[in-house]
């Protein structure tokens, strides 16, 4: 008998030890991330504290109230109405407050959602509103033509290869630029799915510097590389964007005396600048507004704007 309890014993102390690290990797990791995720999004850093505290501090912030539900269901239903597509079918807090600074500049900022809320607050009002984020974000959207806080969306897909032209916001030069340098870029036109809207124009976009070569001996010019990695959708979804073969064969076919090439691309002046004028001697520079086109490079599933006369 007492064998038989000594092994129930330490079969029980086995599977407590076992299970208990076993759920705990699986529930607690996740859920951090994903605070750590919201506060990124919201205050462009994650915050200090016990989950516990940052999840009280976040729904006070956004919702203006500390709900009462279990933690676990909390972090859930916050991430889904920030980042996810909520139960209800609407769009997320990320979607609205791209569509609000699309309607009111015709540009999506990026950046912390709480930053981008009171520099449109600002433009709009000339101070800052109280409340909660969620009631000030709503507050914009009634502004922004959209009376009862509604967004339509609905769930697409951005096939692959699909080519739109952007344009540059940083200006690029192999006098300066390094390898490894940001490269930032926006859509320079309205991207749609059919009659949903899934790349606002100026949707901002990120890269990098692959390679600088300098002039070199002999007339060689210089050049530079661009690895462009992505582009950010209506709902904040990455788009993963390269320069293909359609999208040099799209700035060939419009380019004519307008365009350069650079790097493999074929850069479009801006407006009033002659073919060739942003390749200076050997150097090469790409100011400010000069044009491109890549594609995307896979398919991507991303919640876009119904579009409504």
């Amino acid at each position: 008998m007492k064998k038989q309890l000594a092994t129930l014993l330490l079969t029980f102390i086995f599977c407590f030890t076992t299970v208990i690290p076993g759920f705990a990797a699986d529930s607690a990791v996740p859920m951090a991330d994903k605070i750590g995720a919201m506060e990124k999004m919201l205050y462009g850093t994650e915050q200090s504290g016990s989950l516990l505290q940052r999840m009280d501090s976040l729904e006070d912030d956004v919702y203006g109230t500390i709900t009462s539900d279990a933690i676990i269901n909390r972090v859930d239903n916050m991430y889904d109405y920030l980042e996810g597509t909520p139960d209800n079918g609407e769009a997320s807090f990320a979607t609205k407050l791209n569509v609000v600074e699309w309607k009111m500049n015709e540009s999506m900022s990026g950046g912390a959602a709480k930053n981008r809320i009171e520099a449109t607050e600002k433009l709009l009002y000339g101070q800052n509103q109280t409340g909660s984020l969620s009631g000030r974000l709503e507050s914009l959207l009634k502004l922004a033509s959209y009376t009862d806080g509604n967004v339509p969306v609905q769930q697409v897909v951005l096939p692959k290869d699909s080519v739109f032209k952007i344009a540059f916001t940083s200006e690029l030069s192999t006098k300066m630029s390094r390898q490894g340098d940001v490269v930032h870029f926006k859509a320079a036109d309205n991207l749609y799915v059919n009659d949903v809207l899934v790349l606002p124009k100026g949707a901002t976009g990120v890269g990098e510097v692959k390679k600088v070569v300098q002039p070199g001996i002999f007339g060689k010019d210089g050049r530079i590389d661009i690895d462009f990695t992505c582009i950010y959708g209506v709902d904040g979804t990455k788009i993963p964007v390269t320069v293909g073969e359609l999208a040099k064969q799209k700035a060939e076919s419009i380019a004519g005396a307008a365009g350069a090439a650079i790097g493999g691309m074929i850069i479009l002046g801006p407006v009033g600048l002659v073919g060739g004028a942003f390749v200076k001697g050997n150097s090469v520079t790409i100011p400010v507004g000069c044009e491109t086109f890549v594609q995307t490079a896979e398919d991507t599933s991303l919640q876009g704007v119904v579009y409504q006369e």
